[in-house]
């Protein structure tokens, strides 16, 4: 399993750090981003996994954990604090 990148989100939804790294295995045509767009991302991000932690019908929920594409694996951990660490991935066969 290769890794595309990691960041980390504070609690109000903002991009506190992102690392992409570089892998042989990335999907060809893969955009690079502008720092813009990655505080972009972030904040929707951040949004709907405010969004599915209120969706549960049998009471509290974390949020999403996994979000998979063809391509990759986006992996959401939840501390006790509040911040948010997102890895992308490649998909596992």
């Amino acid at each position: 399993m290769a890794v595309f990148s990691l960041w980390v989100i504070n609690k109000a939804g903002g991009l506190v750090y992102q690392k992409d790294f570089p892998a042989a295995s990335k999907p060809d045509g893969l955009a690079v981003l502008t720092s813009n767009e990655y505080l972009v991302l972030a904040g929707t991000l951040h949004g709907i996994h405010a969004i599915t932690s209120r969706l549960s019908p049998i009471g509290p929920s974390s949020g999403a954990e996994v979000i998979e594409g063809e391509t990759f694996k986006m992996t959401i951990r939840l501390t006790p604090t509040g911040v948010s660490t997102l890895s992308f991935t490649t998909k596992p066969n």
